[in-house]
């Protein structure tokens, strides 16, 4: 089995073992589909999508999670294990529930009975470098060097 030196991710992980390097930051969207009440709005809220059934770990959306109201209610459905983008917008486009994804990852796999609109109150997706803390090589440190942090200055 070939391990690799330096992986690109996608927060949260857990950060207690390898060395995390933060590259940038992009908008994150919710996944409706084409019919769904909502779909023709430029944006929405968090507390817009607080009845949607979410189809994703409530913790990766901690925002919705807060607000939501089938977890209030103890009324949530399982959600199915999904293993690729398709899978998951699939499931949106037949009314299942939504999604949340990362803004560049919505308009790579757009389809025209889902439609992708902006949440107001949700934090961004934080795209990072990742290593195991304790290997400490030129390499790896060359590749982390030649990826300095993308974010935004103020």
């Amino acid at each position: 089995m070939e391990r690799a030196d330096v992986s690109i991710i996608r927060l949260p992980v857990d950060q207690s073992g390898p060395h995390v390097q933060p590259l940038f930051t992009e908008p994150r969207v919710a996944v409706l589909p084409i019919g769904h009440p909502l779909a023709g709005r430029s944006a929405v809220t968090v507390l817009d999508l607080a009845d949607d059934h979410l189809l994703q770990a409530p913790d990766a959306v901690p925002e919705w999670r807060d607000v939501a109201r089938e977890l209030r209610t103890g009324q949530c459905d399982d959600v199915p294990a999904l293993h690729s983008v398709e899978e998951k917008l699939e499931l949106v486009a037949a009314g299942a529930g939504i999604r949340v994804l990362p803004l560049s990852t919505a308009a790579f796999c757009a389809r025209p009975d889902v439609v992708a609109v902006p949440v107001d109150g949700i934090g961004p997706s934080r795209v990072c470098l990742v290593w195991v803390a304790t290997r400490r090589s030129r390499p790896i440190q060359d590749f982390a060097d030649a990826f300095p942090s993308l974010a935004p200055t103020a």
